[in-house]
Parts: structure tokens; sequence; C-alpha cells
């Protein structure tokens, strides 16, 4: 073959590569297109683009309305819908399990916190000095 006719041939193939590559993608954008359309319905727990997990609760043509785990609704623009997702604070709930009694364990008392209880009183774990601790001010309570 001489060496224009490989020049073109190598050409012909670069842009028929180049043909099917557009092609493709743009059916794959239409595909995810398709299945972000098919998941905007109200009532679906959805993620934005940016982060947002919230309930979907109205839908407004290009504006859809979300609910956040806390309650409040913001309006988003139907494109920044990114895919279905469980509520990060639903999860957290089912992965609380009780303990043997079926209770939740107690939150720590009061009295267990403070510095007296801990024996820092005696000067057991200060990171100051004695010298140090005289100069600063006591904590107030």
């Amino acid at each position: 073959m001489p060496k224009n006719a490989t020049t073109l041939v190598f050409l012909g193939l670069m842009v028929l590569m180049l043909v099917w590559m557009g092609y493709s993608g743009r059916r794959a954008r239409a595909k995810m297109a398709a299945q972000r359309e098919s998941l905007i319905e109200v009532g679906a727990n959805i993620m934005t683009t940016a982060g947002f997990y919230g309930t979907i609760v109205d839908i407004d043509g290009d504006a859809i309305t979300l609910q956040s785990p806390a309650g409040d609704e913001t309006v988003w623009n139907r494109q920044a819908i990114a895919r279905l997702a469980e509520l990060p604070l639903a999860e957290d709930a089912d992965e609380s399990e009780p303990d043997e009694d079926g209770g939740q364990e107690p939150l720590a008392d009061a009295d267990d916190l403070r510095p007296e209880a801990s024996g820092a009183e005696d000067g057991e774990g200060d990171p100051q000095s004695g010298e140090d601790r005289e100069a600063s001010p006591a904590p107030s309570k």
C-alpha cells in the first residue's frame, strides 16, 4: 500500500471511532436521564448531586420540593436529583440495638462527669504543674 493510502485508512478509522464514541456517549446519557426521571416520584428518598438527602414531597414541573430528615422543605431543580438513597438518619436508627434487658444504655450521670469523681482534685492526670494550676483561675460551676 502506498504511504498516502495508509494515512487515509488511519484517518478514516479515527473518524469512525469518534463518531461511535459520540453516539455511545449520547445513548448512555439518554439512558441515565430516563432512569433519573423514573425515580422522581412523590415519597421517594433521594440524594441530590450536592449530597443532600431528602424525601420528595411535591413535584411542580422542574421544581422538586424535598423534605430534609429534620422536616425542613427546600426546592430543587429536577436535574439536581442524582439517585435513590436511604436517609442517613433512618439507617442510624436501625443500627441501634437494645441491650439484654430490652432498654437503651443510660446516659452518664452528672456526678460521674465532675472532676472530683475522677480524682482530678488530687492532681492525678492534670497536665498542668501545681505552680501553673494555682496561677490559673478556677473553673466556674
